[in-house]
Formats: structure tokens, C-alpha cells, sequence
């Protein structure tokens, strides 16, 4: 008899504990995403094939996410990370090895993503890679 009254005492008390603790929502934040769409060129021809992923840095929140490169270069995310991202491509038809290892590894890419959805992305492949080279050629001087 002693035995079942101490069990409903200490369910009877788990329950008064957990009801009050219930107040608040206990659980990871939800970390806000935004649709983002845009277009991959290679001197504004269309790339016909490859991934865009965003990964987001300088204080953005967000998981990396990846999209496929459509016929006509253009790609779309559902759930991109809002705010600055780096861009990286892969599996895009590209001859030059040393281009294909930048834009996968430490590409110079950067855009910023906004909620509710702002311009579509222009990413061409050749300004990129130009405005890299006029960045490590003056960062050199």
C-alpha cells in the first residue's frame, strides 16, 4: 500500500513540475530562410549544368543549400539562408581546371540573399574570375 501511494505521490508531482515548466517552449529557434533565384553564365552565355550552393558567413545564419543549374543557367532555392552568402559552383562545364577547383573551394563569390525575396542573382563566371584576378593582383602590391 505504502509502495503505490510514494508512485502516485511522484507522478503527481512530475506532472505539477512539467506543467509549470511548459510555459515556456523549450526547442532550437527556427532560423529564418527565403526563396532565392538567379542565373549562372560564362560571359553571359548560359551555363547548361552544375550546382549553385550558399553557404552563409560574416554573422548569417542559415544551413548550406544547393540547387541544380537548369538548360537555361538558371537555378532557384526555397529555403536559402537569409543575408550574405558565398556562392560555390559545381559540376559546371568549365575547361580550366584551376577555375573549376577556385569556384568549388574558396570561391570569391559573395552575394547577399534578402526575406521576402529581392532581384534574381547574375552570376557570371568571367567577371567573377576578373574581378578575383584585379583582387589578388592589387592585394600583391
Amino acid at each position: 500500500m505504502g509502495w503505490t501511494r510514494g508512485v502516485r505521490l511522484a507522478m503527481g508531482l512530475s506532472v505539477c513540475l512539467t506543467a509549470a515548466g511548459c510555459s515556456e517552449e523549450l526547442g532550437p529557434e527556427s532560423i529564418p530562410t527565403t526563396t532565392a533565384s538567379g542565373v549562372v553564365t560564362f560571359s553571359n552565355r548560359p551555363m547548361t549544368q552544375g550546382w549553385v550552393e550558399l553557404q552563409p558567413y560574416d554573422g548569417a545564419l542559415g544551413d548550406p543549400t544547393s540547387a541544380r543549374i537548369g538548360p537555361d543557367g538558371s537555378f532557384r532555392f526555397d529555403r536559402a539562408p537569409v543575408g550574405k552568402v558565398v556562392v560555390r559552383l559545381f559540376d559546371v562545364p568549365l575547361e580550366a581546371k584551376g577555375a573549376i577547383w577556385l569556384l568549388r573551394t574558396r570561391s570569391p563569390i559573395r552575394r547577399e540573399t534578402q526575406s521576402p525575396e529581392g532581384p534574381p542573382m547574375r552570376i557570371d563566371i568571367a567577371d567573377e574570375l576578373y574581378r578575383h584576378q584585379l583582387s589578388q593582383a592589387g592585394a600583391g602590391r
